[in-house]
């Protein structure tokens, strides 16, 4: 396991520290809930991403139009 040293003000660590007791978790759990969906959203991002780039877009447009009239 890695170790990461996180540099902020006492107002966030104050916030982080009563977000992590509300949720009964440490801030530890906390942050790397946090870490873990962002890391899972910009991986989600990128996969779309790369099927966009791969699609058709006028096939696409075809495809919308012709259900459109439907």
């Amino acid at each position: 396991m890695a170790t990461i040293t996180y540099r902020t003000t006492d107002e966030k660590k104050e916030k982080l520290t009563a977000l992590a007791s509300e949720q009964h978790l440490s801030v530890n759990k906390v942050l790397d809930e946090l870490v873990t969906i962002a890391i899972t959203e910009r991986d989600a991002f990128a996969r779309f991403q790369a099927r966009a780039n791969r699609g058709d877009a006028e096939n696409a447009l075809n495809v919308l139009k012709s259900k459109a009239l439907n």
